[in-house]
């Protein structure tokens, strides 16, 4: 990351590439750090991140339960396979418009997207999870008296949970994606998509710079949200091969 940052400041600086279309990170860098005196700029990072976590709170909520009920029960499953088959592969960014058209651009607007995109990989990795369990576990509690929702709630569940950690970690990824592409295209929405589409609009170079800046900790953002659960599921699932090998 230091070499790539490196050959950036490096190219801008010796004119290899036009400072105007590639300015030096390091003029990036201070921009960003700028930005954080801004009131409206945290404002609206905080409607960003407001909308991620409400919308993956949901979608877990939503997704783990179904899942479970989805791996547990073959025929609970293939009756709703072709509705998932049929929703599953629709872009989440082409339900903008609808619901904008339904809920116009507020909070709500974004978390019906954000639930849609992080819903199936949760969703698929619980599944998934729950067929890996292993059934003589099952078999065994069964034996010694235990009853089925106690098998799932003392087998089941937590021999799931480093998959479903997995699918909530892939998820992050896609719901602040969804977040800010839908902040960035949904006009009158507020979020640090809202802000790089707003100061976009300016057009000349110093708003260029503070574009690329904001572009810059909406990618820290991520990557710092990525560190986090990457340490929950070491610190909590490090007795998991899966969850091992993941790393």
């Amino acid at each position: 990351m230091l070499v790539l940052v490196l050959i950036l400041e490096i190219a801008s600086r010796s004119s290899l590439i036009a400072s105007g279309f590639l300015p030096p990170f390091s003029e990036v860098l201070m921009r960003a750090l700028a930005l954080w005196g801004d009131a409206v700029f945290r404002t609206d990072v905080l409607a960003t991140l407001t909308a991620y976590v409400l919308g993956m709170t949901i979608a877990i909520v939503v997704a783990v339960p179904l899942g479970i009920a989805f791996g547990l029960s073959q025929p609970v499953y293939r009756s709703a396979r072709a509705i998932v088959e049929l929703i599953r592969p629709i872009p989440p960014v082409a339900l903008v418009p609808l619901v904008i058209l339904v809920l116009g651009s507020s909070l709500e607007m974004k978390l019906v997207i954000v639930v849609f995109a992080a819903v199936w990989p949760i969703m698929f990795n619980t599944l998934y999870g729950v067929h890996d369990v292993d059934p003589y576990a099952k078999e065994m509690a069964r034996s010694f008296g235990v009853s089925r929702f106690g098998v799932i709630r003392r087998i089941v569940i937590p021999a799931s949970t480093p998959f479903i950690a997995t699918g909530v970690r892939i998820a992050s990824s896609i719901a602040l994606i969804v977040v800010i592409t839908v902040e960035l295209i949904a006009g009158g929405a507020q979020g640090l998509g809202a802000f790089i589409s707003r100061t976009r609009a300016y057009g000349d170079a110093d708003s260029y710079l503070t574009v690329l800046a904001a572009t810059f900790i909406a990618g820290v953002l991520g990557l710092v949200i990525n560190l986090i659960l990457g340490w929950i599921e070491r610190r909590f699932f490090a007795w998991d091969a899966t969850t091992r090998g993941a790393q």
